[in-house]
């Protein structure tokens, strides 16, 4: 780190294979090159051991409580990525969550699926919740009932996937369509659906959150929603040297409105079906 330069801390919280997930890879490259591009020093690290520190971005909330605490005490700038909440005293920059999630569940209930079904992300992070919200905000306008055996909780991993993919399948009933609040998740669902015997989207249709490399490629073909993780990183890190400089004022909020749903080859569309059978 060179003298009379900024430097900003990109603060990560610890959890296994943190820097394997596509999120955090993405984060660290987009703030990286904005950092690049600004003429700033990076310092990445997953807690806060120095004190040189011109500020600070927080990629969540969640496992960063403490050092939000200690920023906000010592009056460090900082932003926390992924997280929005208008009513408190940090600058924060989110995605709509609920929005993006309400646009996919409304996606399958436009191609005729009525028994949805959902694998949710952990309900103790921001994400989670909004996620869940959405679903249940797009089953509701459309006056189809929320049923608690098809809300089913995963934890972001591929292995959750999986086991919640199985509590699904054995119900006397099963969906006919999925919405999982994670990629990650989704390849596990499809992991168990093939392993019954069973395809996508000709037995169950599903649909992820994040776009991440795998659900592109092959077989897979995963309709998802996209999320605009240069954006968030590029503003973040914008922004964040502006609140240094003192050229915006602390707290700043910043909600991104900017998904995008992708529709691939994973949803059938049941319309057909009904069009058929009707003759039409």
């Amino acid at each position: 780190m060179r003298k009379n330069r900024l430097t900003i801390g990109l603060i990560i919280p610890y959890y296994q294979r943190m820097f394997s997930t596509f999120y955090t890879l993405e984060i660290i490259k987009e703030v990286s090159r904005a950092a690049s591009r600004l003429d700033i020093d990076l310092l990445i690290d997953t807690t806060w051991r120095v004190s040189d520190i011109s500020g600070i971005l927080f990629v969540d909330i969640v496992g960063n409580e403490l050092l939000v605490k200690k920023a906000r005490k010592k009056t460090i700038p900082y932003i926390i990525l992924n997280y929005y909440d208008k009513n408190s005293v940090d600058s924060c920059i989110g995605i709509d969550n609920e929005k993006a999630s309400f646009e996919a569940v409304n996606y399958l209930v436009c191609a005729g699926h009525k028994r949805i079904a959902t694998i949710t992300g952990k309900l103790n992070v921001q994400a989670g919740i909004q996620r869940l919200n959405g679903y249940k905000r797009a089953l509701t306008e459309k006056n189809l009932s929320v049923e608690n055996r098809y809300i089913v909780q995963g934890d972001w991993t591929r292995a959750s996937g999986r086991r919640a993919m199985r509590k699904l399948l054995v119900l006397n009933k099963r969906p006919t369509a999925v919405f999982v609040s994670g990629d990650e998740m989704a390849l596990g669902a499809i992991d168990t659906i093939r392993a019954d015997g069973l395809e996508v989207p000709q037995d169950v249709s599903l649909i992820g959150f994040d776009n991440i490399p795998e659900v592109a490629s092959g077989a897979e073909n995963l309709s998802t929603i996209k999320q605009p993780f240069s954006e968030l990183a590029e503003l973040g890190l914008d922004y964040i040297v502006k609140i240094v400089r003192k050229r915006l004022k602390h707290p700043l909020k910043i909600l991104l409105r900017s998904t995008e749903l992708i529709k691939r080859g994973s949803v059938k569309d049941l319309r057909k079906r009904e069009r058929k059978r009707i003759g039409v």
